[in-house]
């Protein structure tokens, strides 16, 4: 299979409980889906077809499917150079600020989130 005009597109703001065969049944008439992974609330799938995934994006971003509107648009990915790195166990007074200073001895932060909520 020539994968040459293949693009993986990010599909997110997805209901819980979205099945691959429901995104593979939708993205199935704008060309051949080479691969569909769904993730929690999002997922990723890879389309072939001459403009395949521009009329994809075109006509299903923003499209409500099942009570959400579709976010579909072109995987962008992680840029080569980079790295993400979890920091576990922080107390409650650690800042996002305060992760950004001490990473930033180490070279360019580009995203710092501090998650709040319980471990499980």
């Amino acid at each position: 299979m020539d994968k040459s005009n293949t693009v993986k597109l990010f599909v997110g703001n997805l209901a819980l409980d979205t099945t691959q065969e429901e995104l593979s049944a939708i993205f199935e008439s704008y060309g051949q889906v080479v691969s569909c992974s769904v993730l929690r609330q999002f997922a990723f799938v890879h389309l072939q077809g001459e403009g395949a995934a521009e009329r994809a994006i075109s006509e299903l971003n923003g499209r409500e499917f099942r009570g959400r509107n579709l976010v579909v648009e072109e995987s962008r990915g992680r840029p080569l150079h980079s790295t993400k790195v979890f920091v576990g166990n922080l107390s409650g007074m650690c800042t996002t600020e305060d992760l950004q200073e001490l990473f930033q001895t180490f070279g360019k932060v580009l995203e710092c989130d501090k998650v709040k909520g319980e471990s499980r």
